[in-house]
C-alpha cells in the first residue's frame, strides 16, 4: 500500500537523520540544516530517505552522490531506470551540459502521485532552499517543469512499487487483496517488540502501553506498521486501538447459559464483533479446554468479555 507524503518528515524519522546522529542516512547535512531531520534541506538527502522509506528499510543508502549522477549510481546498485515518471521513483535532472558538477549538481524529486501522462505530484527538498515541499509538475516543456538549464534524465524505479504503477490513477489501481486492520491516522496502543525494518528478523526494542499514531503501512511484510516519530516497525498483534479514559472498556463476566449472541444482544452489537474483539482470549481458553476446531466460539462461566 503506497501512501503519499504531503508533509515534512517528523522529528525522529531515522530515514532523514545521519548515521552519526542515530539515523540511517549516509548523506551530508542539509543547508539550512533542519533541527529534526538533519539531512534536510537537501534534495539528495530527502530523495534517498524517501525512496528507502517507501521500501520500508534503508536498502539503498548509497544513493548519496550529486543529484545528476543518481542514474549511474542506481544502475550500479541493480536498480531499473524508466524514461517516464513511476510511482515512488526518483526523478533525476542534470544541470548544465556535463555530469561533473562543475556546471551544477542537478536535482532529484520523488513521484508521489501520477495524474496523467503529462501531470504528476512530487515531494522534494532543496539545498540552500527549503526542507520540504510538494509540487505539481507537467511535461509541457519536456523537462517536467524544470528550468531551461536542466535536462530530465529519467526516473529510478522503486522496487517496492514497480514500473507497472506508471501513469495509473488511483481509480485504475487494482484494490488491495486485504485491508489493513489499522489505518493511517489511527490512534493506537503498542505492547510488544520494535523492529528496524518491516521484515527484520529480531526486535531491537520493546514498548509497553505506548500511545501513538499509525503513520505507515507496508502490505505483505512481517511487521507492517510504523508510527509517529518512527518508533519502529511492529506486529499487528501487538497493536490495539486506543480507547479514551473517558470511554472505558466495558467488561462482561460470563454467566451460566450465556452465549456470544445473548451477550451481544444486551449491548446492541453482534456476536461477530464480540468474537473479533475477544478472539485471542476465547481461542486460548478453548484450547486450554481441549477444543481443537479451527473456529472457536466457546465461552466459559467466569470468562471476561470486552464489549
Amino acid at each position: 500500500m503506497f501512501t503519499m507524503r504531503t508533509s515534512k518528515p517528523s522529528a525522529g524519522n531515522k530515514f532523514y537523520i545521519r548515521k552519526a546522529n542515530g539515523g540511517y542516512s549516509t548523506c551530508i547535512k542539509g543547508k539550512p540544516t533542519d533541527k529534526n531531520c538533519n539531512v534536510l534541506a537537501n534534495c539528495v538527502g530527502y530523495a534517498c530517505g524517501r525512496f528507502n522509506e517507501i521500501i520500508g528499510s534503508m536498502k539503498y543508502p548509497s544513493l548519496n552522490c550529486n543529484a545528476e549522477n543518481f542514474i549511474e549510481r542506481a544502475k550500479s546498485l541493480g536498480l531499473e531506470i524508466s524514461n517516464v515518471p513511476t510511482l515512488g521513483g526518483i526523478m533525476v535532472w542534470k544541470k548544465g551540459n556535463t555530469l561533473s558538477g562543475n556546471d551544477g549538481a542537478g536535482h532529484v524529486a520523488i513521484v508521489e502521485r501520477i495524474d496523467s501522462t503529462n501531470k504528476i505530484y512530487t515531494s522534494e527538498s532543496g539545498y540552500n532552499s527549503s526542507a520540504f515541499w510538494n509540487s505539481t509538475r507537467t511535461n509541457n516543456n519536456g523537462r517536467w517543469g524544470a528550468g531551461s538549464q536542466y535536462t530530465f534524465r529519467g526516473c529510478i524505479i522503486n522496487p517496492a512499487v514497480g514500473k507497472d504503477g506508471s501513469y495509473k490513477k488511483k481509480e485504475d489501481t487494482p484494490a488491495s487483496k486485504s485491508e489493513p486492520k489499522f489505518k493511517i491516522g489511527d490512534k493506537v496502543v503498542i505492547n510488544g517488540g520494535l523492529y528496524v525494518s518491516s521484515n527484520a528478523s529480531k526486535p531491537t526494542g520493546n514498548v509497553k502501553n505506548k500511545i501513538t499514531t499509525i503513520t505507515r503501512y507496508v502490505e505483505g511484510t512481517a511487521h507492517p506498521y510504523n508510527t509517529a516519530g518512527d518508533l519502529g516497525w511492529m506486529n499487528e498483534n501487538d497493536i490495539s486501538l486506543y480507547t479514551s479514559s473517558k470511554e472505558p472498556v466495558k467488561t462482561y463476566i460470563v454467566k451460566k447459559g450465556d452465549t456470544l449472541s445473548s451477550i451481544a444482544k444486551k449491548y446492541n452489537t453482534t456476536w461477530q464483533k464480540l468474537y473479533e474483539k475477544n478472539k485471542v482470549n476465547i481461542n486460548s481458553t478453548a484450547k486450554a479446554h481441549g477444543i481443537k476446531s479451527e473456529f472457536y466460539n466457546h465461552i466459559y462461566i467466569g470468562q471476561k468479555i470486552e464489549i
